[in-house]
């Protein structure tokens, strides 16, 4: 029995046994990587995307995962690749360090970025990296929980630039509910790092109840350095997490506030339309670097400006150049989402009855292999090509014939809705995420369905794109003067939020007027086949003098495909999750 000594759960590993993350194993007394140089993820993405927001802002980097993690979290939005990391593995392709600096170099990047899963899982991968990166003169990041042994972390300290360290709390109860021990190797870690000139930043996740807990981890890390950006995480709720600890957007920036009374730099996440991702003076309040919500868990900058200094003479701290322009990632790939893009794979193919393993390394294997990820982000924009999608998804698992009867059924269902909808006056349909003031963009698949259940979107015309869109003045919306307003059901806020924002925002439309705004239920719009339930919805919300009984169209769908009762389901932000 050998002991791992790279983070500090020092897992005692028995011969040709694995610890604890799975991703090491002992042979004849030694500790070894299980998939050295192997990876799922390999994309540049802009560097708020990951997210770092006062490290060489706006420039690109190339971002790589592997899989697994040495944390068990509730709710983590990369549930599927550590919780199922055996799932994964046979996907994961063997790159040299050279080749990834090589990729690195070509694609013009600042540097290399390790995210989405922990670096500790894949440690002497990780460090060979930062080696061959440091060599070539690339700056080397990554995204951690941070629970490295003393040891491993001065190996981790030369080759490192940037380190977002994700805190779970203030207290060891907080590490308990993750299969960990105890906080203060994290805050130990945190101290060593900005005493080594790293460069740092840390996530902290807000979920309702834990207002008192988040105030004591903040005043902990300001005690270290007060010019530490302390990125507040809204609590979405994936995996088996419930709903219930989700809290809303203005209560998140409620939040955010009290924490400025002990912070400089305090920044809202997975939270669209908010406007507490700018960088504001935190001497006379200016906003000096403007932000937008751009996929989950990440942002990005939206003006043009390189000056990071107020006009009253306050300089905001921040490491390196800043790019002139903001780099845009294609389709799903970057920082987190290709977490949804998966999915939305384990969402259709959890509808055919894919449980195994075996069969869902298959998957994961082809959508890689084919690059398939960057085809799926442009079918599951509208319906006629989401049915392709689960054809393909059905030929590579041995479903087709479960498949075809999936594919039916929403067919058969939309096409009733249609007839429901025929000659009916289409009200005008604003669609938007988070806030009012986020709207999606108009190719969205959330549009799509507007119009088969005889809307009209007016999401049309925006002056650029974003992902999953943009966030807008008031005055625009005044000026769609739509009749309803859809919130999406993946990141939403109370409806009494939202009709609150519209008040405080000048938003005088008919749709808020009529009392016409609508919450989307979770995940019964894009991303899973459930959207045929979101069809009849949205029939119900734009057209009440239709009949439809949704509580049936659910309850058979979900015996149909989930083999239980609706009724016994608790939904929440996972889109494959019944």
């Amino acid at each position: 029995m050998t002991t791992c000594s790279v983070c500090e759960m020092q897992c005692e590993i028995q011969e040709n046994r694995s610890g604890s993350c799975g991703m090491y194993t002992c042979h004849d007394g030694q500790i070894h990587e299980r998939f050295p140089n192997s990876y799922l993820i390999e994309y540049p993405v802009s560097i708020e995307t990951i997210p770092f927001l006062h490290f060489y802002p706006k420039n690109k980097f190339l971002q790589v995962s592997t899989v697994g993690c040495n944390f068990r979290c509730v709710g983590c939005v990369s549930d599927l690749l550590t919780r199922t990391a055996a799932e994964f593995t046979p996907s994961l392709i063997h790159t040299s360090p050279k080749d990834v600096v090589a990729r690195a170099l070509n694609e013009k990047c600042k540097g290399i970025v390790f995210a989405l899963n922990d670096p500790t899982v894949s440690f002497p991968t990780f460090l060979g990296l930062a080696d061959q990166a440091k060599k070539a003169g690339l700056l080397i990041g990554c995204s951690t929980n941070g629970y490295f042994t003393e040891e491993s972390l001065s190996q981790m300290i030369p080759v490192v630039d940037a380190v977002a360290v994700g805190i779970k709390g203030c207290d060891d109860a907080a590490y308990h509910t993750c299969g960990v021990r105890s906080s203060e190797p994290v805050f130990r870690n945190i101290k060593k790092l900005v005493d080594s000139g790293i460069h740092v930043e840390v996530t902290v996740v807000y979920e309702k109840g834990s207002e008192e807990e988040l105030v004591k981890t903040v005043k902990r890390v300001v005690k270290i350095s007060p010019e530490i950006p302390i990125l507040v995480m809204r609590f979405i709720p994936f995996g088996p997490a419930d709903l219930a600890l989700e809290p809303g957007i203005r209560a998140s920036e409620e939040m955010c506030d009290k924490l400025r009374e002990y912070a400089r730099y305090v920044y809202l996440f997975n939270s669209p339309g908010s406007s507490y991702l700018q960088t504001r003076c935190p001497e006379c309040g200016q906003v000096i670097v403007r932000r937008e919500f751009y996929g989950p868990m990440g942002a990005r900058v939206i003006d043009k400006s390189t000056q990071w200094t107020c006009s009253c003479g306050c300089t905001i701290p921040h490491t390196g150049t800043i790019a002139q322009e903001t780099y845009q990632e294609e389709g799903m790939m970057g920082g987190y989402r290709p977490t949804r893009a998966l999915e939305i794979i384990k969402a259709i193919t959890t509808c055919l009855d894919i449980q195994d393993e075996k069969t869902s390394a298959k998957v994961w294997m082809d959508f890689i292999s084919q690059n398939y990820i960057d085809i799926l982000h442009k079918k599951i924009q509208k319906i006629e090509t989401f049915y392709e999608v689960i054809a393909h998804l059905a030929e590579i698992t041995g479903t087709v014939h479960k498949g075809a009867q999936l594919i039916s059924y929403i067919q058969d269902r939309t096409a009733d809705i249609s007839s429901l909808v025929q000659n009916k006056q289409r009200p005008r349909v604003l669609y938007v995420m988070g806030t009012p003031l986020f709207l999606l963009n108009e190719d969205r698949f959330e549009n799509a369905m507007v119009r088969a259940a005889g809307g009209e979107p007016v999401n049309i015309n925006l002056t650029r794109k974003g992902k999953p869109g943009i966030m807008v003045d008031p005055a625009l919306i005044n000026q769609l003067n739509p009749d309803v307003i859809m919130v999406s059901g993946f990141l939403a806020t109370p409806l009494e939020d939202m009709y609150a924002i519209c008040e405080e925002q000048g938003i005088d439309v008919n749709a808020v007027r009529n009392h016409r705004i609508h919450l989307m239920p979770p995940s019964w719009d894009f991303g899973s086949p459930r959207f045929v339930l979101g069809l009849f919805y949205l029939v119900s919300v734009l057209h009440p003098d239709c009949t439809v009984d949704i509580v049936k169209e659910a309850e058979q769908f979900y015996q149909q495909f989930y083999h239980m009762s609706y009724a016994e389901a608790k939904p929440n932000r996972s889109f494959f999750r019944a």
